[in-house]
């Protein structure tokens, strides 16, 4: 009687453990909902056939003018200034050594993105550009434990009015923006990871699990849409109804399928129909319309009574 009664004890404790670990911020749901009502260009409207490369400002431009939200990335560099740049190292975008953080400003300004003749942009020029049109999930790249890009992060923001929100898959640049910008919202960044992305084991699967939610407290959580069966996602939406971004849907076959488990798609390579809009927005007008048309009916039906109980 003495084991049963200890392993459910057990269980209970490993089982609240959990909970307590996946649990996400709450109270900002609403909030979140807003930024959903868009979808995200990933890394700008950009097409590197057409001389527009991912990360650059004629990118962030294009998706601007035709109405598209921006998913981009930020990093520091050598000398604290806050730059947009996906990758880790400069390899495959500039054809060169070294990372972002190995170079200053200046020294980046000597290279090209891909093919074109486009230079890797300051975040505040980024801004600039953007100048509040469309809503920014900014994605803060912190591969270590200096929380730098989030002081820079912080200071680049400060006066800009559009609407705008973080992300990070660094739990701890999550906690960083929840304790010195608690204004704005956080987005945990998550899905399958390998031994490529060179985390340890059972950071890897935690982060998978979404069971470093406790040291972030996100406001919703940006998850690879191949993986959305992973428990711990499913629990979040499923039981704290968190708002959940998909990332990166690449066809509109894809984007439709997540759309029944997602509020909003980051993606790339191809145009939603239906831009910015979700599809809801649509149906609470159906809905508003068909309800319009029922009181209609009803106004028309009594008047028609009166006038036989008049003759």
């Amino acid at each position: 009687m003495m084991f049963w009664i200890i392993f459910f004890a057990v269980v209970a404790v490993l089982a609240a453990g959990y909970f307590f670990s996946i649990l996400p911020a709450t109270s900002r749901r609403q909030e979140c909902l807003k930024f959903a009502e868009w979808n995200y260009a990933h890394r700008g409207l950009w097409n590197a056939a057409e001389g527009v490369p991912e990360n650059s400002l004629p990118a962030f431009a294009r998706a601007a003018e035709q109405g598209y939200a921006i998913e981009l990335d930020i990093q520091i560099t050598k000398d604290g200034r806050i730059v947009v740049f996906h990758d880790d190292t400069m390899k495959r975008m500039c054809g060169n050594e070294g990372k972002i953080s190995d170079y200053t400003y200046e020294e980046l300004q000597q290279f090209h993105l891909g093919d074109s003749t486009e230079k890797i942009p300051l975040l505040r020029e980024v801004l600039q550009t953007v100048d509040g049109r469309v809503p920014l999930l900014i994605e803060i790249k912190m591969p270590g434990l200096s929380t730098a890009v989030c002081a820079g992060f912080q200071k680049e923001m400060e006066g800009y009015t559009g609407m705008f929100c973080m992300e990070s898959f660094n739990s701890l640049a999550l906690r960083w923006c929840r304790r010195h910008m608690p204004q704005t919202l956080r987005g945990q960044l998550s899905g399958r990871f390998s031994r490529d992305d060179k985390v340890h084991l059972i950071l890897r699967v935690m982060a998978r699990h979404l069971m470093l939610n406790f040291i972030g407290k996100p406001d919703f959580i940006a998850y690879d849409h191949r993986y959305a069966d992973c428990p711990g996602f499913l629990i979040d939406r499923m039981l704290f109804r968190t708002p959940a971004f998909a990332w990166t849907v690449k066809d509109e076959h894809v984007y439709n399928r997540t759309r029944k488990k997602f509020d909003a798609a980051i993606f790339e390579h191809f145009h939603p129909k239906d831009g910015f809009q979700k599809p809801k927005r649509h149906h609470r007008s159906g809905k508003m319309q068909a309800q319009k048309v029922i009181v209609k009916k009803e106004k028309n039906r009594l008047e028609s009574d009166e006038l036989f109980l008049k003759k």
